[in-house]
């Protein structure tokens, strides 16, 4: 059919007989009552007609591609735009609402991320009493910290794509059932290769889990709740610290006089069973909806939804608004995800490129320009502090075996004001608000640091510091699945995961110079640090993604 452009260009170019015909059936006489016509005049006043109708149409044209081009750029498969699926399986969650199969969810969730938590914190409580049987040197000993987090920062990129592309459910049963069983086979071993291998791949397995469970439960969450579960989640690595210390405490001051089972065996054993709970209990959950609808797997995705939702006749019609949307003619073959070595590597390189593509560029490099510093603040600070106090301290001043214990379970309690706030507020005021003053007053409270010289006085600090502080971890774990879309989520979470356990290890080398040193050096790098995280928060785009 002729476009309403070429019929202009025709009448303009003085076809006699089309001019009649256009004339005629755009119902003209009633305005112009001309037939066919030499008369300049008249045929300059039908001309004039006819264009304002055709710029009027033009226009429409116009704004109709424009919006056409939109939807497509993140057109779900079929007709059916991601606008209108995303906004659909909104209202379905938000029908739904929180009831016990989410509850479930935000359970398993927060189990996993704590056994996470407990992984990491094992070996510093039970560092000295591993030394001690399996005979270490000073530096077999500094690598057992080192070795985990090595084993994280693959786990974070090779994980985290892989949830991209083989699902969240899945690849986290993996990666928590690697972490639970490396961990108790490492209460086991008998020499120093043995363990440190075992931890290794326990590593491999957190950096995986880590970056997945906060997708997975961001997809099972309508967006006005989005925030506040999130923060709930992300509250269970507080718990985590907690139960650490507090096993820690009422195991390992115990010596156990068998020569083999030692109190630390005990404690990693004990340290490794939520991960295991963790996959027992997501062995009966069901794969993200959101993931599957991505995937092409329509079916699967309404039965998932299916089971989660109750049978009230609004949630039925809102779940068979979205399945007619997704029942399109025009869907997407369901994607083959069949294991393959070489293709798993170009679809992980593939993967990384993309988050630095025309579409996520700008959010990637702001993202990583407000983590690094915060968690390089961070770290270096909560290391170099109390070193630094007690190098100052008198030397005959012994502090209690069980201090150290006590001590951390009040810096980690004391982070619980800042998630409480993260989960009331996040909703309502948004992410960046919470981010930009959390880092603002993380900066001020290390000046404090001048006004403190003891050892009680140090946790004191910390655990102000910590406070102020924990809001701003929570919000990264709110932008990065509002911000990536979801065949990058999982990746973008690796992704930056693992450039924090690089920032990591080189604030802890880095704050390590300056225990001996005036604290001028590092109070002001750690407030510059921050300060300057919270400046470029400011850039950190909205939450306004069509991907749930």
């Amino acid at each position: 059919m002729e476009t309403q452009r070429g019929q202009r260009r025709r009448l303009i170019n003085g076809d006699q007989s089309y001019f009649q015909h256009y004339y005629i059936t755009n119902n003209l006489r009633s305005n112009v009552k001309l037939s066919m016509t030499d008369d300049d005049g008249a045929r300059e006043e039908i001309l004039d007609h006819v264009s304002v109708n055709t710029l009027e149409v033009e226009e429409e044209e116009e704004e109709e591609l424009g919006m056409r081009h939109h939807d497509q750029e993140a057109l779900l498969p079929g007709k059916s735009t991601a606008t209108q699926i995303a906004n659909a399986y909104d209202a379905l969650l938000s029908k739904i609402g929180i009831n016990w199969q989410l509850v479930v969810i935000i359970t398993c969730s927060g189990i996993g991320l704590l056994s996470d938590t407990l992984e990491i914190m094992s070996i510093s409580f039970a560092k000295d009493d591993i030394s001690k049987q399996l005979k270490l040197s000073r530096q077999e000993e500094s690598t057992l910290a080192g070795v985990l987090f090595a084993g994280m920062l693959i786990g974070g990129l090779v994980w985290g794509r892989a949830a991209d592309i083989y699902g969240r459910r899945r690849v986290l049963l993996i990666s928590l059932t690697m972490n639970g069983s490396c961990a108790a086979f490492s209460a086991l071993t008998t020499t120093f290769w043995m363990f440190l291998t075992a931890r290794f791949f326990s590593g491999i397995g957190v950096g995986g889990s880590l970056p997945i469970i906060f997708s997975y439960v961001s997809e099972w969450v309508p967006r006005k709740l989005k925030g506040g579960i999130i923060s709930t989640v992300a509250t269970c690595w507080m718990v985590g610290s907690i139960l650490a210390a507090a096993l820690a405490w009422a195991v390992l001051p115990y010596p156990i006089l068998d020569p083999y089972w030692k109190s630390w065996r005990v404690y990693l054993l004990l340290c490794s069973l939520p991960s295991l709970l963790s996959v027992f209990i997501y062995s009966f959950l069901s794969e993200s909806p959101v993931f599957l609808i991505q995937k092409g797997r329509h079916l699967e995705a309404i039965d998932a939804l299916r089971r989660h939702a109750s049978d009230s006749p609004a949630v039925s019609q809102e779940l068979g608004n979205l399945k007619r949307l997704l029942e399109d003619e025009n869907f997407v073959t369901p994607q083959n995800e069949q294991w393959s070595c070489s293709l798993f590597i170009k679809e992980f390189l593939w993967g990384v490129v993309e988050l630095f593509s025309d579409n996520m560029r700008k959010t990637t490099i702001i993202l990583i320009a407000v983590i690094l510093p915060v968690h390089f603040g961070y770290y270096g600070f909560m290391l170099w502090f109390p070193e630094y106090i007690r190098s100052q301290s008198n030397s005959s001043h012994i502090l209690p075996p069980d201090y150290v214990y006590k001590e951390s379970v009040y810096v980690s309690l004391a982070s619980l004001p800042g998630n409480i706030i993260s989960i009331f507020l996040t909703d309502y005021v948004g992410p960046k608000p919470i981010l930009c003053v959390s880092q603002m007053l993380s900066a001020g409270s290390v000046f404090l640091l001048y006004e403190f010289n003891s050892p009680d006085q140090t946790v004191l600090l910390t655990c102000l510091f910590n406070a102020v502080t924990a809001p701003i971890f929570n919000m990264v774990d709110v932008l990065i699945p509002g911000l990536y879309p979801t065949q990058s989520r999982g990746t973008a979470f690796g992704f930056h995961g693992a450039l924090i356990r690089i920032v990591m290890i080189a604030a802890t080398w880095t704050y390590s110079l300056f225990i001996d040193t005036s604290p001028t050096v590092p109070i002001l790098l750690t407030a510059v640090l921050m300060l300057t995280s919270a400046i470029i928060s400011f850039f950190v785009p909205r939450i306004t993604s069509v991907n749930h």
